[in-house]
């Protein structure tokens, strides 16, 4: 049962590539005709299984993002931009003042304020403000504990957006 389920993943895993490669342009769409599908169904079907062990290490190792479709969430987005807490974002918004002024002089000791940090983060970029997620802001606390700049926390944020708030895969700091 088992070498039949990994024939199938074998198999979906060619269809897959096939499809992806002939989509991306990498193969025109006359290189995989069907009967080299079929050839790949047969194929698996007499394929040896591949151990535990070696799915297991394969599983474990590093990929690059592009070679591995899973690496990233769908529709991920990246946005590169000033990290403030939101207590002070909702600030320099009401101030109706130069903004980009404003981040780049908020202070790593502010945002860490218990009271600062306990709302969450944002980001400012390219004239927008964008709220973290409380998982996000999570990450956006220890990524401004770890800075050793004291002012202008420029990070690049990756995830996606959802409910208007960014759920970040990764944030670092840029600058």
């Amino acid at each position: 049962m088992l070498d039949k389920l990994i024939s199938i993943t074998n198999l979906k895993a060619l269809v897959a590539l096939v499809a992806l490669s002939s989509l991306a342009g990498l193969l025109p769409a006359s290189a995989a005709p069907a009967s080299t599908l079929k050839n790949a169904a047969t194929n698996s079907a007499k394929a040896k299984p591949i151990p535990a062990k070696a799915d297991a290490a394969a599983a474990a190792a590093p990929t690059k993002p592009a070679a591995n479709a899973n690496a990233e969430a769908p529709h991920s987005q990246s946005w590169t931009g000033y990290l403030v807490d939101r207590s002070c974002a909702a600030a320099i918004k009401g101030d109706n003042k130069d903004a980009m002024k404003s981040v780049k002089e908020h202070t790593k000791a502010c945002s860490l304020e218990p009271s600062c940090c306990e709302a969450g983060f944002s980001i400012y970029s390219q004239g927008q403000w964008l709220d973290l997620d409380n998982g996000s802001s999570q990450i956006a606390k220890k990524v401004m504990q770890a800075t050793k700049r004291d002012k202008a926390h420029v990070v690049r944020v990756v995830g996606i957006m959802k409910r208007g708030e960014v759920r970040a895969s990764t944030i670092v700091e840029v600058n």
